[in-house]
């Protein structure tokens, strides 16, 4: 880091009683906020400078998680300012500091059906707690596009790339799958709305692998609750099957038993969540866009090293195994 981001850091961490601050190094594997891991004397923790300006968001977030710790359940909570805040404002930005969590963080390649169970015990166990919390404005997907307008989003997506004087292998394995997810954009069975028939509670929002911390055979951490949204628990089950572990038939099952063993998920409204799920995720384009609109190379790590298949279809097919 630059000399004046170090002391930009540095004048930011002074807000909390840290002792002697040994190093700060950036986390450079999220796509949206700045983190940092600070080693100081009086322990180790990670600084987060939120990209909203919202504090309704931030404050919602910090609330979710002295909430779920109020049940021994393992939100890694937040260390207070000097102000005795969890929220401190720095030249117009947010920023908070958070505990490190125990245990370690395994990558998508790495995970087991040992890692499955004990993500889907833990999901179980918050959406059992988080079901009576009221919606105080929690984030809503509204599931309804304009097929044509989506369309219009890859061309577009798709024409800056081929401008490009060269394409690397990440390019081109980014216009075969926009290719692919365009024509079934355009496949009359192609579910371009729908309404979710249960109803809605308060969920973690981005449940996967990155923000979760392992020890043995269980879940020790839960981090990044900003996401947090209001939306049937089906809709995240599914969201967790597909994002974390792509559908494979070994894990998928796996978490689903354990969630089911501790909050049993009927058949109809777990398929109830896949549909809401398969018709937000067939509609992705945030990862394409942020990378070659933005200039946001970060979001690379979003866009699956798979070939795109419609999650409709690879649901069908893992269901009849159910």
């Amino acid at each position: 880091m630059k000399p004046a981001e170090i002391e930009r850091l540095h004048s930011i961490l002074n807000l909390w009683p840290l002792g002697v601050i040994r190093s700060v190094e950036e986390i450079l594997n999220g796509a949206v906020n700045q983190v940092y891991r600070v080693q100081a004397s009086l322990g180790n923790f990670y600084l987060r400078l939120y990209k909203t300006s919202e504090r309704a968001r931030v404050e919602r977030e910090h609330a979710l998680l002295e909430y779920v710790a109020s049940y021994n359940l393992p939100a890694v909570q937040t260390l207070p300012s000097r102000y005795g805040t969890s929220l401190i404002e720095h030249d117009g930005k947010f920023g908070a500091l958070y505990f490190e969590s125990p245990g370690h963080q395994v990558k998508k390649s790495d995970l087991t059906v040992v890692h499955a169970r004990a993500a889907g015990s833990m999901l179980a166990r918050l959406h059992k707690v988080l079901k009576p919390l009221p919606d105080v404005g929690y984030r809503k997907y509204s599931l309804n596009w304009d097929a044509k307008e989506w369309i219009a989003r890859l061309d577009k997506i798709e024409a800056v790339i081929l401008q490009k004087p060269h394409l690397s292998e990440a390019d081109q394995w980014v216009l075969y799958r926009l290719k692919d997810q365009r024509e079934w954009m355009r496949n009359p069975a192609c579910l371009h709305s729908y309404v979710p028939k249960f109803s809605a509670q308060v969920l973690h929002g981005d449940y996967h692998q990155g923000n979760l911390f392992f020890q043995k055979e269980t879940v020790c951490g839960v981090i990044d609750w900003d996401q947090a949204v209001y939306m049937p628990r089906g809709f995240e089950v599914a969201r967790v099957a597909s994002y974390m572990f792509d559908l494979k038939p070994d894990l998928t099952m796996a978490f689903l038993e354990a969630y089911m063993a501790l909050n049993p998920l009927p058949q109809e409204e777990l398929e109830d969540g896949a549909a809401a799920w398969g018709c937000h995720c067939d509609h992705y384009v945030w990862a394409q866009e942020e990378i070659y609109l933005h200039g946001n190379e970060r979001a690379r790590v979003f866009i699956p090293d798979t070939a795109y298949k419609p999650f409709s279809e690879v649901w069908a097919q893992l269901t009849k195994k159910l």
